[in-house]
């Protein structure tokens, strides 16, 4: 169980990969891997019974289309069959999480690692952005003049994760989870530790959100806290004046950004007041790349080109793995991506799953509220995080990173938990009671 409540920290760890006979791995796919062995050992002696949902199954025709594309169409198929190895050693994660979790408490515990593992994340690329500013740069943040003005490269800090906008999307989904919890756990002597770790993680995770420069990452959070919080204020009225705090500690970082002299002021600015401007370079490169791939799903819209395929088919035959920067040309749309390597039939799988996802999530806030309060609000909570991924992965998807899977997985395990909520039944009217004799009078 150690190895389960370690995922969340390996998660912020994308960004350094291990070389393993040529290939680059992850840590949190190693740990991934591993502990699919002790899962198939309980269930093959009896010990556990291995639960799938809605969603894993949703998850596994995903992954066989992807098989099916790659076998049929793909112009690399060795690189996109482990490719398809890759995306399975993260995908699991949503089946571990689901599996392990099989009690409140435990579900409560992993939400607390995740807030931990938000933390750690959000503080070691403010200190990777405030060192590269101050001349000391020792990785894990780009804060030059050249990168805010190249293609090849975002600005803005990014830590020990893969880049920017992962970092940005991460810490977006953490000030989530973090406000609402804040926002609405009730003040009991039950959530005094957990309170303040939920603060702490709103104040470093929004600090981070706007290092991040990410503007999708910003518009996810955004739209994602609006949704929650109008729920909870239909629920509860108390919960408005507990996010000042980290709504002013987000006000302050974007005044001081806003008016900051140098590379870094002058491109916040220009993020913040290009927030939806489809004019922008990033934007107009993005555009150009929806298009080639669109041009190129034209050829097989059903079944799709096979997994990763975007690059190869690019390079027309070359080794494409030989470009300096091969591993940024790639499609950052999910739902592109999908139609790319799977086709419409893909695609539908990709939105059938989100919707079982957030549904489910949705309804198990709601049937855990009579009963259990903290529940109910975790779910709510994870239901927002979600929600907010799905605005930045229009950008550049983080589908095939652990830290996606990490929260939906914690759904789906509230979604089990609300699910085997006995109904509650209709009581009984008591039964009439016996007629009294009434005496008549003596004669």
């Amino acid at each position: 169980m150690w190895l389960v409540m370690l995922l969340p920290l390996l998660a912020i760890t994308n960004g350094l990969a291990i070389p393993i006979a040529g290939l680059s791995v992850r840590a949190e796919q190693l740990a991934a891997c591993l502990l699919v062995i002790p899962l198939l050992a309980s269930a093959l002696v009896g010990a556990r019974r291995i639960r799938i949902d809605t969603t894993a199954w949703w998850l596994a025709a995903i992954l066989l289309m992807n098989l099916l594309s790659t076998g049929l169409h793909s112009p690399a198929v060795i690189y996109s069959l482990l490719q398809c190895a890759s995306l399975s050693a993260v995908w699991v994660i949503y089946v571990l999480v689901l599996n392990f979790l099989d009690t409140r408490e435990a579900a409560a515990a992993f939400l607390r690692r995740i807030l931990w593992a938000g933390i750690i994340g959000s503080a070691i690329g403010i200190l990777a952005f405030v060192s590269a500013s101050l001349g000391f740069d020792f990785g894990g943040a780009e804060v030059s003049q050249a990168a805010a003005e190249r293609l090849t490269q975002a600005y803005g800090a990014y830590g020990i994760m893969e880049e920017p906008n992962i970092f940005g999307s991460f810490t977006g989904a953490m000030l989530v989870v973090s406000v609402v919890l804040v926002a609405a756990l009730p003040r009991d002597d039950s959530t005094i530790k957990e309170l303040k770790l939920a603060k702490w993680t709103a104040g470093i995770s929004a600090v981070g959100l706007v290092l991040s420069f990410t503007r999708a990452a910003w518009i996810g959070a955004v739209l994602g806290l609006v949704g929650c919080l109008f729920a909870v204020g239909k629920w509860t009225r108390r919960g408005r004046r507990r996010i000042v705090v980290p709504l002013v500690v987000v006000a302050s970082v974007i005044v001081v950004l806003f008016i900051a002299p140098g590379s870094t002021g002058e491109f916040f600015r220009f993020k913040l007041l290009n927030l939806v401007n489809l004019q922008s370079q990033s934007a107009v490169l993005r555009l150009l790349t929806y298009s080639l791939a669109l041009d190129q799903t034209s050829t097989h819209p059903l079944v799709g080109w096979g997994t990763f395929t975007f690059a190869p088919l690019t390079a027309q035959g070359n080794d494409f793995q030989q470009f300096e920067s091969w591993r940024n040309f790639w499609i950052g749309n999910f739902a592109l991506l999908a139609l790319h390597d799977t086709g419409a039939i893909g695609l539908l799988l990709w939105c059938g799953m989100l919707w079982s996802s957030i549904v489910r999530g949705a309804r198990a806030a709601v049937a855990l509220r009579p009963i259990d309060v903290h529940a109910s609000i975790h779910a709510l909570a994870l239901v927002g995080a979600v929600v907010s991924l799905l605005i930045p992965f229009l950008t550049t998807t983080g589908f095939s990173m652990a830290y996606p899977w990490l929260l939906m997985g914690l759904l789906g395990a509230h979604a089990r938990l609300g699910a085997t909520i006995p109904a509650t039944p209709e009581p009984e009217p008591p039964p009439n009671p016996a007629p009294v004799p009434i005496p008549s009078d003596a004669t």
